[in-house]
This record gives structure tokens, C-alpha cells and sequence, in this order.
């Protein structure tokens, strides 16, 4: 009689099973199982949302916060600071999409992001990866099913006097259009005729340029990115230095009206904020940090008669300070949600305080009183300044509107609409006679200060722009991009005469910033290990041709490069002819 064994196993013809042989086997199966259980690890305690937000903390809520929701070029609509952010996942408009499955980190781009292999994708944007035991941890805690509670108020302690700076530029290919136009021979089949040469190099992604400021006499362009401020020169077109280790994103710049002094604000979402002030020549920290704010800088500005500064924060408060001791003068927590910019009065005896929650509030500086709230803006506000002369100021925000209101009365004066898009920054050019504003629109618009109509729109950025800043001769407007460049152009006529882009020091390999500097025109400078990465791309391809290497070499001209920054006319550069 067959062996009723055979009915439930799958065998090879010829073998033999029987119920004889379990005996035996027992013993062989019972030693498996104990060794199995021996490898086995061993989790001293289940790993939960407390044990992976500190992870989150230190090195995604800089750009993943709930503060940065509102600028989606730096967030891109994710917050990871709270656990009920992490299950809402990516917020687009008036839906979300989930970046955590539970139980399935395979399926979470959380953890996706974290072990690409693709520079382009991997997170953190611009910095060193997770360590393994890190990536490993939030992996084990999705693959648990994402356990735990949130976390009100749980202490976790700032990690921006020890975090390293961002790793060394990585390799996503950055391409700057020019005007040359490519020979016969370097066009393919699908090459598009009005297709023209591009100067790229593998140094992506770079971090936003989330603030900008001339200072006072015009000669230096300060530049924020992520824990760094870059100054640019604007008589040599080079670099002078760049001011490291601040904590997070700067989200604000402000140059002392003397221009002896640059203050910049920043922080690391819902955990601290921060107001440092630097010397301009030697870039050394001046003064006490300012550290009162508890959640991200937005906005930072000095008085008139440079004796106190002002910040505006995410934790919804703005603060006034005296310098140089550094004591605080005055809360201001009277707004329900985040404090995007501040600005005194000229006469410095008053301050504006412009909010998410779409107000303005003016306050006396003798007493701190509540002298008259501003409503009537459609949606959150990202963006005020007061004229000059202080007869009235702009704002505008995720409502594209400008709205011009004499702050004598709370009454609005005018409005005008000209972005397709959020409007990320304005202000005043020194005289007054100017409004910039910065749009995600990808473009810059230039506006009568004082009537309000619109001159024009500056074109070519590649991205979202962040922040703007206009030269104190009104010759130059200056843009920063979430793409990490900086683009200039000549304010009468609207032409782009410059990009810029860098990449701070880390202060151990590296001590000095590298960058670049591109011309329409397809003249170039650049640090030089970033000019021994330039190519020349044509659409998706790299041109090699050898007689296009020498020709590539011939481009890197600093005095035009000076010329375009000083917004002087240039010749776009003649490709050589094959021979």
C-alpha cells in the first residue's frame, strides 16, 4: 500500500518517503530550528516613531518642516517634523500622495529616497547620506508598521554646532543655455534647429537659494544657501569669501546700513532659530548669536540707525533686539501663524510684522502697542516691504496679488497682478522708484514703486525663484532659484547678463567655496576644480570633438565675465568651423 506521505509532498520519481524515516529526521529538524533560533537577532525594544524622529530631525526637517510648506521649491510639499505629517506624506494642492507604507518600506518612497542610487533623488538634498544603522533603523520601524505616537514637545537637541557641512558636489549634470550657435557638424537628426550650446558640469543638485542682499555701496552680493553665505564680489566677479556652520537654511540676509556688518537668519524647523551677524571683511561672527526664536528665521533687518535688529519667525512671534548687546526688546506673538518678513519704519520708532494667517501688523517701538492691523490680503502673505519714504508698503504671497496700503489708515491704494504663481519675495530699490518681485512663476518682474504698473518680466531662470534683490543704483536685479542658481539681470532692459552658482566649504577638505559664473554669451569663470569639469552639451550630448575642447578652454574669460557682471554688452562667442 502506497505511503500516504506521498500525497502531500512533491518528489522526484524514483524517491522514497515513508513514514518510517520521520524518526530520524526528527532530531536533524529540531537541531535546524535551534540554530536558526540562535541567529536569530535580538531587539533589546521595538523600534518606534521616538527612536526614528531624532534621525528625522537632524537631517531632513531643514528643508521637511511644516515651516517650509508654503515654499514648495525647498520642501516640496513634505514635512517630516511630526508623525502625522510623515502619514499625510506629499501635499499637492488639495490632495496628498504617501511617502510611508506601513509595513512595506519596499513600496515607501521614504525609505526609497534614502538608498537611491540616482544623485538627483537621494536624500538629503546636498548633504552626506544616512549612515547605514540610520537608514537601516527606518526601515525596520516602516517594516513594523510605523508604530508609534506623536510627539508634542519631545526634546531633541540641535545638531547645528556639530552637523558636518554638505558633502562635496555631487554628479547630476548642470546645464547653462547660452546663445552659441553649434556648427553643422555638431547637430544630429533630432537635434532642433534653433537648438544652441550649453556650458554644464556634474556638481547637482545644489541647494536653493533661499535669500539675497546688495550691500548698502553695491560692491558685494550676499548669497544664502543651506548653512552657508557665499559673498560675491561685484568689482573682481569673484568670490571674497563664504561664512559657514550656520544653523540650517538662511532664509535672510541684511547688510548694516554702514555695510560694516551683515546679519543672517536661519534655523532648523521646530527646533531653533537664528539671527547671526558677521563682519563684512572678515567674515567673523560679531556680537551674540540671537537665539530666542524656536523655530526657522524667515526675515531679519536692521534699523535705520543700526542700533537694533528685527526677526520674524516660523514660531509665529517677531523679536527686536538691541546691538550690539544682543538684549531682546520686544515679543511680538500676537500673529496665528508663521512671521514671514518684518521692516521698520524709516524713522526706525515702528515695525511691520507680515503673516502666514494674512495680516499686517504695525507696532510702536516705545511701548510695543498694537497700532492698527492690516487685513484684506486673499491668502498667506511671503512678502512685504515698506517704501523708502514709509508712505506705504507692498505685500503679496500664495495669492500672486501685490497689494500697495498706506499704513497711516490700514486703507489698500492700489493692486496689481502680474505673476502666474506665489510670490516669494519682493522689495524696494533704494530710491523707491522700484518693487522687484520674486515669482514661482520662474521669473523676476520689475514694478513702478509708486504707481504700481508693471515695467517687465525677467526671464531665464530655471526654477522657482526664492528670493530677489536689486542693486542700489538700480542697474542690477539679482534672483536666487530652488535650483541652487543665482541669476542677474540688467533692470532697464530685462536681459540676463550673469548666473552664478557655489557650493560652500566644509572647512576640513575644502576651505574655500567653489563656483561659477556663466554669460549668456558662453563666456565663463569658475573655481578651479569646477572649470576642470565644464563641458560643452548639445540638447542631451556632450560634445568632444577636439577641436571643441580648445574652443571650451578659450571661454573661460574673467574679464568678460567682470563685463556682464557690470552689465556691459558682449558678443556671443563664434564656434569654430571644422576643418
Amino acid at each position: 500500500m502506497p505511503c500516504s506521505c506521498r500525497r502531500s509532498m512533491h518528489r522526484a520519481p524514483g524517491s522514497v518517503w515513508c513514514r518510517c524515516l520521520w524518526p530520524f529526521l526528527l532530531p536533524v529538524l529540531f537541531l535546524c530550528c535551534v540554530a536558526a533560533w540562535a541567529q536569530k537577532p535580538v531587539t533589546s525594544s521595538p523600534v518606534t516613531y521616538a527612536r526614528v524622529r531624532p534621525i528625522l530631525v537632524a537631517r531632513c526637517v531643514a528643508c521637511h518642516a511644516q515651516a517650509a510648506l508654503n515654499h514648495h521649491a525647498l520642501s516640496g510639499g513634505l514635512a517630516l517634523d511630526t508623525l502625522q505629517a510623515i502619514r499625510k506624506g506629499v501635499v499637492e494642492q488639495s490632495r496628498s500622495r504617501a511617502v510611508l507604507v506601513p509595513g512595506k518600506s519596499a513600496q515607501s518612497a521614504l525609505y526609497l529616497r534614502l538608498v537611491t542610487a540616482d544623485p538627483a533623488r537621494r536624500m538629503p538634498k546636498g548633504g552626506p547620506a544616512l549612515k547605514p544603522q540610520e537608514i537601516a533603523l527606518i526601515r525596520q520601524w516602516i517594516d513594523a508598521g510605523a508604530p508609534g505616537e506623536e510627539l508634542k514637545g519631545a526634546p531633541v537637541a540641535p545638531t547645528s554646532t556639530v552637523a558636518p557641512m554638505p558633502a562635496s558636489a555631487g554628479t547630476q549634470t548642470i546645464a547653462i543655455p547660452t546663445h552659441m550657435v553649434p556648427t553643422a557638424d555638431l547637430v544630429g537628426k533630432n537635434t532642433p534647429k534653433e537648438a544652441r550650446l550649453a556650458l554644464a558640469l556634474g556638481v547637482g543638485p545644489l541647494a536653493p537659494v533661499a535669500a539675497l542682499a546688495f550691500s548698502p555701496d553695491g560692491q558685494v552680493l550676499a548669497v544664502g544657501g543651506y548653512r552657508a553665505v557665499l559673498l560675491w564680489s561685484m568689482t573682481s566677479g569673484r568670490p571674497l569669501g563664504a561664512i559657514t556652520h550656520l544653523a540650517g537654511s538662511v532664509h535672510a540676509l541684511a547688510f548694516r546700513p554702514d555695510g560694516a556688518l551683515l546679519a543672517a537668519g536661519s534655523g532648523e524647523p521646530g527646533m531653533l532659530g537664528e539671527v547671526r551677524v558677521f563682519d563684512v571683511k572678515t567674515l567673523k561672527p560679531v556680537g551674540p548669536p540671537l537665539r530666542k526664536h524656536t523655530d526657522t528665521v524667515f526675515s531679519v533687518v536692521w534699523s535705520a540707525d543700526g542700533t537694533r535688529l528685527a526677526s520674524g519667525s516660523q514660531d509665529r512671534t517677531a523679536r527686536v533686539y538691541e546691538w550690539p548687546s544682543g538684549k531682546e526688546l520686544y515679543v511680538f506673538g500676537e500673529h496665528s501663524d508663521a512671521v514671514a518678513r518684518v521692516a521698520f519704519t524709516p524713522d526706525g520708532n515702528s515695525l511691520y510684522t507680515a503673516s502666514h494667517d494674512r495680516s499686517i501688523r504695525h507696532f510702536q517701538l516705545s511701548d510695543g502697542k498694537l497700532l492698527r492691523t492690516i487685513s484684506g490680503e486673499g491668502e498667506a502673505i511671503t512678502a512685504m516691504a515698506v517704501n523708502p519714504n514709509g508712505k506705504f508698503l507692498v505685500a503679496a504671497g500664495t495669492d500672486p496679488v501685490l497689494r500697495w496700503w498706506n499704513p497711516q489708515d490700514g486703507s489698500k491704494v492700489n493692486q496689481m497682478s502680474g505673476h502666474r504663481g506665489p510670490v516669494n519675495d519682493l522689495c524696494f530699490s533704494q530710491d523707491g522708484k522700484f518693487v522687484v518681485t520674486a515669482g514661482a512663476d520662474r521669473t523676476v518682474q520689475l514694478w513702478d514703486g509708486n504707481a504700481g504698473g508693471r515695467h517687465r518680466a525677467m526671464e531665464g531662470a530655471g526654477d522657482w525663484i526664492y528670493s530677489v534683490a536689486i542693486s542700489p543704483d538700480g542697474k542690477v536685479v539679482a534672483g536666487g532659484g530652488a535650483d541652487g542658481r543665482v541669476c542677474l539681470w540688467q533692470a532697464d532692459e530685462g536681459r540676463l547678463r550673469l548666473t552664478l552658482a557655489f557650493w560652500p566649504p566644509d572647512g576640513q577638505k575644502t576651505r574655500t567655496p567653489d563656483w561659477f559664473a556663466i554669460t549668456p554669451e558662453g563666456y565663463y569663470d569658475a573655481s578651479p576644480d569646477w572649470a576642470s569639469r565644464m563641458q560643452l552639451r548639445l540638447g542631451d550630448d556632450t560634445v568632444n570633438a577636439p577641436r571643441m575642447r580648445l574652443f571650451l578652454a578659450s571661454l573661460r574669460q574673467p574679464e568678460k565675465v567682470l563685463r556682464a557682471l557690470q552689465v556691459a554688452s558682449l558678443e556671443t562667442a563664434t564656434v569654430p568651423p571644422q576643418k
